[in-house]
């Protein structure tokens, strides 16, 4: 079975996710749900699955909980939440990674790392998702890609018996780094808890420089403000009841001027949060030039096949 680079990275990524033991264990129960929603894996099932993801997700959750617990289930909804949005965006040049140092273009990291004095800091990065430009080597078969290393050494697409994937991307992203797209999408449960992360870390990013405070965005070379965009996002389950947030809540208000914007697990609420499906059109909608729907009535039909890594069928 061949793959662009692309696909095949979007491969690597849900793969990923269910290598973790959390995951693969509460697959199990979201499974089913995942099939109560979209018993017909439509193009239209599949997308509004966004706004029932924390139904899924809640399907596992337990009374009781230790915080190793409260632990997991956080990096359970990042999980959810990434295979939602890779699945989402099969056939299109954006793909949506775990942070995982193995899976991350190395300009993709240096471009988001926070620099306080000498002091090297990521963010709170859960889900980083990248658009990649409309040419022909991310199209093509990876055994057709033909590129050149940052030293102007041809790149090998195999190491033995691998491809030799790392190598591939950080060449193609650095020929192309002023094209990329790159969006990061913090996930939390806890809405309360944790709004004022997302704020400062999109105030950050926001900022041209904070050179008076010795901080600055970007290394070797790599900046966010160099890139084709760059978003910060909020997704969020919440753990406590809805009906608690109201427009001027202080969570609330702490997460509506995001660049990216502030999504959970349910339907849209005005004034509140977007659907998660809602950031597919905001942030996510320019590697096809076609909509979502379309791509995915298209490449549905493939989920036997060259999709089957996402462990869902159009026979289940």
């Amino acid at each position: 079975m061949s793959y662009n680079i692309v696909e095949y990275l979007r491969k690597l990524s849900v793969e990923n996710l269910f290598a973790t033991n959390t995951f693969s264990r509460a697959w199990n129960v979201w499974k089913d749900e995942i099939n109560k929603y979209a018993s017909n894996k439509t193009a239209n099932q599949i997308l509004n699955l966004g706004d029932n993801l924390a139904n899924i997700f809640r399907s596992t959750s337990s009374a009781g909980r230790t915080q190793s617990d409260v632990a997991g289930g956080g990096n359970a909804w990042e999980s959810l939440t990434c295979w939602y949005l890779n699945l989402c965006l099969i056939g299109r040049r954006t793909i949506v990674i775990k942070h995982h140092k193995g899976l991350i273009p190395n300009p993709v990291s240096d471009a988001i790392t926070v620099n306080y004095s000498n002091f090297v800091s990521n963010t709170e990065s859960d889900l980083i998702a990248i658009t990649f430009p409309d040419e022909e080597e991310y199209k093509k078969n990876i055994d057709e890609i033909d590129i050149e290393d940052i030293n102007g050494n041809k790149v090998q697409i195999y190491n033995g018996q691998r491809i030799n994937y790392k190598e591939i991307i950080n060449a193609l992203c650095t020929r192309d780094f002023q094209k990329l797209e790159i969006h990061v999408i913090q996930c939390k449960t806890n809405w309360n808890d944790n709004a004022q992360i997302p704020m400062l870390w999109n105030m950050v990013y926001a900022a041209n420089d904070f050179k008076e405070n010795n901080i600055s965005v970007g290394r070797n070379g790599y900046s966010i403000h160099d890139i084709k965009k760059f978003t910060y996002s909020f997704v969020t389950v919440p753990t406590v009841k809805l009906e608690s947030f109201k427009a001027n809540s202080t969570a609330v208000k702490r997460v509506i001027n995001l660049s990216g914007g502030n999504y959970w697990g349910y339907a849209t609420k005005s004034g509140i949060a977007n659907s998660i499906k809602e950031m597919l059109s905001r942030n996510l909608a320019s590697g096809a030039e076609t909509n979502h729907l379309n791509t995915l009535r298209e490449e549905l039909n493939k989920l036997n096949d060259d999709y089957s890594y996402f462990k869902i069928n159009n026979n289940a």
